[in-house]
């Protein structure tokens, strides 16, 4: 049996209600945070997901904003189900979105509020840590991250 996420996951952009499930069930559940964020359902938000079949294992949405004056894409909401986690579905998530947003839009810039448990796999996937530790009320510590495109 191959258990090779690239061959068994299909990445794509996804609808909200594809994603939301997943989004409350692994980082909202327990915050008193609603889990549909303020900019989901703009044009210009992107939301991506790894399927397995129907099953949605990975989720992450991009939302257009700012990164020091320049246009950016913030991630929000990255996610991977307890059950899928170290299969390297999260990893591959990422480089399907990143190579959506370089093929889709002229904005090079990311950058995200990163959990502190999450800063070595974003590290990893070369993303770099552009701020001091801060804590966000009733989530615990994050630092934020950045990465460009090339």
């Amino acid at each position: 049996m191959n258990d090779n996420p690239r061959i068994l996951a299909e990445y794509r952009p996804a609808r909200l209600e594809e994603i939301l499930p997943l989004r409350e069930d692994v980082i909202i559940r327990g915050t008193n945070r609603a889990a549909e964020f303020p900019g989901d359902r703009l044009v210009s938000t992107i939301h991506f997901g790894a399927f397995l079949d129907s099953q949605n294992v990975a989720c992450g949405t991009f939302m257009l904003s700012e990164w020091f004056g320049e246009p950016a894409y913030q991630l929000r909401g990255m996610a991977t189900d307890p059950a899928f986690r170290g299969r390297g579905f999260g990893v591959e998530l990422l480089a399907a979105a990143e190579s959506h947003i370089r093929l889709s839009s002229a904005v090079r810039q990311l950058w995200c509020s990163a959990r502190k448990p999450a800063v070595g796999f974003y590290l990893k996937l070369g993303w770099s840590i552009a701020s001091e530790p801060y804590d966000v009320v009733n989530i615990g510590p994050h630092v934020k991250m950045c990465k460009r495109l090339v």
